[in-house]
């Protein structure tokens, strides 16, 4: 009797731990499945969680009350007498924005940064006389807000000379590019397109080019683009 009560025991024993081992793998936290590419970067995750993003097109358009300008118009005429970008930063924070992108360049291809590789910017015209950057004013008043900060520098240039040549353009703007990126580190967001007028010089832009040396300058920048697609898939 006593073999028989102790074998008894065993099998009792045996089984609980059988039930037990069998609750634990039923109670155990599944493993995650494997990612499905392409996985988006920090910065692309960031950007679909920004909510509000504010746009601010600024320059001789703002003076000579045209959607797109002509590229010849007079440095003269932008001397705006109340510039405040802190305004306009304390206004994007009450409203929740997150980004703002300034048009450093529009199509009319004045610079409102003193570039160095051209005098149609705001180094010819009267304003702050001719000291006076309008990119750094806005950096400037974003930061102290907490917001981040963008540009749009214009492909299309209806004042340079250069514009039409593929070889010396696309020198001029790289070197304006990494211009921009070298002297405002932590830009956020950089806008390249293809907006052109229907009877503008035909231009072949190296967008490739353009996007590499992004990367390699401020490797946390997007990119907004409608080159990316033709990129991506092909030509």
């Amino acid at each position: 009797m006593v073999r028989l009560w102790c074998s008894s025991l065993s099998i009792t024993l045996l089984f609980q731990q059988l039930i037990r081992l069998c609750i634990s793998w039923s109670v155990q936290t599944p493993t995650p499945p494997l990612p499905i590419l392409p996985l988006p970067t920090y910065s692309q995750l960031k950007w679909q969680q920004r909510g509000i993003i504010m746009f601010f097109h600024f320059g001789v358009n703002t003076f000579s009350d045209r959607e797109w300008g002509t590229g010849q118009e007079n440095p003269a005429i932008f001397n705006p007498t109340g510039l405040n970008a802190t305004q306009w930063a304390t206004v994007a924070a009450d409203a929740g924005v997150s980004l703002m992108i300034l048009t450093a360049k529009h199509h009319d291809g004045f610079c409102l940064w003193p570039s160095k590789y051209t005098d149609h910017s705001v180094i010819s015209s009267p304003w702050q006389g001719g000291k006076g950057d309008v990119v750094q004013d806005f950096v400037n008043a974003a930061t102290a807000q907490g917001i981040d900060v963008g540009v749009y520098l214009s492909p299309w240039d209806r004042h340079d000379p250069r514009y039409g040549n593929d070889l010396l353009y696309n020198q001029y703007y790289l070197a304006q590019l990494q211009e921009l990126l070298k002297k405002y580190p932590n830009v956020r967001e950089i806008w390249f397109d293809g907006a052109k007028g229907a009877n503008a010089k035909n231009m072949t832009y190296y967008f490739s080019d353009w996007f590499s040396m992004v990367k390699e300058l401020q490797s946390s920048i997007n990119i907004f683009s409608d080159a990316v697609l033709m990129l991506v898939g092909g030509r």
